[in-house]
């Protein structure tokens, strides 16, 4: 005889399906990584297929992905203990112009400035402001999740709130600021002048490098006008030699640039804006770990979801 179909794990399937854009944004913000962030909701589906149908999927899930990710940050803080030099999240790369569905959602803000600051926070902490903020999970329900008591949970969601709002506000920038940080990076790569670079650099701009230890790039955070701009015209001209391709892109759901060398991505920089539309925020990952799933096509950056 013939199988009867499994109505309720069909019903389970939509349901995790219709969060799963969601719930990848969600993982990432706990990772940095989004390989990571993939393999822990795919995990989280086998748990989920599993499970009797609970009321409100979403919430149910973000405990799975939570309980998972804190497992994963277990050993991925380790190998930060041994990181060289600072450490960024891996670019999420989209289309210049491309916009997230949940891009004006703040719960679920993957900017470079925002996953900093998610990193002076306890893994505890921001998974209390997480399930809290992002599924609406009662305190009772996070206790039972995090194994502490609900008053220590929404005091770490109250702590985690308040540092993140401490954070700089985000702009974002005219189509016609995007090509003009083009330009004036491409102007100052190609004199090796810093003046370009006084038409789209906020006077307090911090640059933040990432190599790995696996190539060249700024030991630590570069800070003020001055310094940033000898670095980029420094660096601009070390590289000239290499023919590079500079491409405008989104990353991390700001502006930014993508460079290419024989056909190869080397570097990504993304850029974090004021209200005058100046860049106070540089953000480059160099590590070719991190680059090397780096595509115009993400689940966590396109509307698409692809």
């Amino acid at each position: 005889m013939a199988e009867r179909p499994d109505h309720g794990k069909d019903e389970r399937l939509a349901a995790y399906l219709g969060e799963r854009k969601r719930l990848i944004r969600l993982a990432y913000r706990y990772l940095g990584s989004a390989s990571e962030a993939e393999d822990a909701v795919q995990d989280a589906w086998l748990r989920f297929a599993e499970a009797e149908a609970p009321d409100d999927a979403g919430r149910y899930l973000s405990r799975i992905v939570t309980n998972l990710c804190l497992d994963r940050l277990k050993s991925a803080s380790r190998r930060r203990e041994t990181y060289v030099g600072p450490w960024l999240p891996e670019p999420i790369v989209a289309q210049a112009g491309t916009v997230a569905p949940e891009a004006g959602d703040a719960a679920l803000d993957i900017s470079f400035g925002v996953m900093r600051a998610l990193e002076l926070l306890s893994p505890l902490e921001r998974a209390a402001l997480f399930l809290h903020d992002l599924y609406d999970v009662p305190f009772e329900e996070i206790a039972e999740t995090l194994q502490r008591s609900p008053a220590a949970c929404r005091q770490m969601a109250s702590r985690a709130r308040k540092m993140l709002q401490q954070g700089n506000p985000r702009f974002h920038p005219r189509e016609s600021d995007v090509g003009r940080y083009v330009a004036s990076f491409t102007e100052a790569a190609r004199t090796g002048s810093i003046e370009p670079l006084k038409r789209i650099l906020a006077r307090d701009v911090e640059l933040v490098s990432d190599g790995g230890g696996k190539v060249p790039a700024a030991p630590n955070v570069i800070e003020g006008f001055d310094e940033v701009a000898r670095f980029l015209v420094a660096v601009a001209q070390k590289q000239k030699d290499l023919d590079l391709e500079i491409e405008p892109v989104g990353v991390n759901g700001e502006p930014g640039l993508m460079m290419i060398a024989a056909g190869k991505v080397v570097q990504t920089m993304g850029f974090s804006i004021d209200e005058n539309g100046d860049i106070n925020g540089i953000y480059v990952v160099r590590n070719p770990d991190k680059l090397s799933g780096v595509s115009l096509i993400s689940s966590l950056a396109s509307p698409s979801g692809t």
